[in-house]
């Protein structure tokens, strides 16, 4: 997993010399900005009997060109995407939820940290231990 994400061109999302195998495939990009319109769920009202629907926005030169995504999944389907993503790292599985601290290394979950005095996300008692602060900081 990369983090540099600035060079990406949506018209083309492949990186050039990368992926040869599926240079043939059609390639979509969804940055962290648009990372909230994935989805995965039933594909209808949830009765018996109905495949799963994975949709995604993907990014495009110009926004008003963006156009949903997406792609049915059958069990089978969606047994191979379970088995696929099933062992990933936490870290890996949390990608854009958690960060590094940047005090003491360790992941902090971006809904609980605050920013250092360099917009850094730390721990609550990471940032206590640095700079002080109330109790109700911990």
């Amino acid at each position: 997993m990369t983090d540099d994400t600035s060079d990406v061109d949506p018209e083309n999302p492949r990186p050039s010399g990368h992926y040869p195998r599926f240079r043939s495939n059609t390639w979509h990009y969804v940055p962290d900005d648009l990372a909230a319109s994935i989805s995965l769920g039933p594909g209808g009202d949830g009765e018996p009997g109905q495949d799963w629907v994975l949709s995604y926005t993907p990014e495009r030169a110009n926004a008003a060109d963006r156009e949903k995504v997406f792609i049915r999944l059958t069990p089978r389907a969606l047994h191979e995407l379970y088995i696929e993503t099933k062992d990933l790292s936490p870290d890996d599985r949390m990608a854009g939820h958690t960060a590094e601290c940047d005090f003491c290394g360790e992941q902090v979950d971006l809904e609980k940290a605050i920013p250092n005095k360099r917009e850094e996300p730390v721990h609550r008692h990471c940032y206590k231990d640095a700079y002080g602060g109330p109790v109700w900081l911990e």
